[in-house]
């Protein structure tokens, strides 16, 4: 225990001495952050611990989730989860699945019940954007749809029916007319030298008969 304790002095004094400076984080949508934070093992080791958002008006935070070495409480936010290394006197803070809405300035103290207030350890200012992969993939649905909602335009103008085709064209009307009017008269023809036929034969034959009488 005695051989540790100077190692952990140091790393505490190196997480006490960059506690007064913002960390930025900067991650995308899906991703996770994980950031610790050391506080004095020998004072704290029983209290509270919290991870907060502040708000807008950057004097009130929002608790997402507080926790000693016996007790979690789980406020508002199921993505934060934090562990509390009493030994060491780290605080390492996870939160998975960021979203855009996530961005903001966060806290990482040691919470007061009785008074109410945070100790800040520090202050981490988390920048979350929209991921790439989704975009990509977007496009990438956009670039393949696109060819068969274009098709689907000439497909469904390129087949009109008979009747719009004999209805639109006066020429087609006349020619249609013709061809019925030339096919009536051809029908009569043939019908009417069927008959001249008929009556040739008839005639032919009775004068025939005649001649033969007139013979005898």
């Amino acid at each position: 225990m005695a051989q540790a304790a100077p190692v952990l002095l140091l790393l505490f004094l190196l997480l006490m001495g960059s506690q007064g400076k913002v960390l930025k984080k900067k991650y995308e949508e899906g991703q996770t952050l994980r950031v610790s934070c050391g506080y004095n093992p020998w004072r704290a080791e029983k209290s509270w611990k919290t991870w907060c958002k502040v708000r807008k008006d950057g004097k009130m935070c929002d608790r997402l989730i507080t926790r000693n070495s016996i007790f979690t409480e789980q406020l508002c936010n199921p993505q934060a989860s934090l562990e509390d290394d009493t030994y060491t006197g780290i605080i390492t803070i996870t939160m998975s699945n960021l979203r855009v809405k996530d961005s903001g300035i966060y806290w990482c103290g040691i919470y007061d019940p009785v008074s109410d207030t945070t100790d800040i350890l520090r202050t981490i200012r988390l920048e979350v954007s929209p991921g790439t992969t989704s975009k990509t993939t977007k496009h990438s649905q956009i670039t393949t749809d696109s060819p068969l909602t274009t098709s689907a335009i000439p497909l469904g103008t390129s087949r009109p029916s008979h009747s719009s085709i004999f209805s639109s064209s006066p020429v087609i009307q006349v020619l249609c007319g013709l061809i019925v009017t030339k096919g009536l008269v051809f029908t009569a023809l043939v019908v009417w030298l069927g008959r001249y036929r008929s009556c040739c034969k008839g005639r032919s034959h009775s004068e025939l008969s005649q001649d033969q009488n007139d013979l005898k």
